[in-house]
């Protein structure tokens, strides 16, 4: 495992357990922190995954995409 793919690990690992207290009621998030945290968790898994798996990587960071432009354009559908 090369360097950033650790870092890119822990860091989802981090964005993870946010999100895990975020959705049992310890810490309560904005609608737009929880989704910036889970698009950052996806991009770290992604991270990780690309040099394997390039396929699925790429799907990943489609997802994001796609998630935060209907978040930020949901408004104006």
């Amino acid at each position: 495992m090369k360097r950033y793919e650790q870092f890119a690990f822990v860091i989802s690992a981090i964005c993870a357990f946010i999100l895990l207290l975020n959705l049992v009621n310890v810490i309560n998030l904005s609608s737009l922190l929880n989704t910036l945290l889970t698009a950052a968790t996806i991009i770290t898994i992604a991270t990780f995954n690309v040099r394997n798996y390039r396929f699925v990587g790429i799907i990943l960071y489609a997802i994001v995409v796609f998630m935060l432009i209907i978040y930020f354009f949901n408004g104006y559908i």
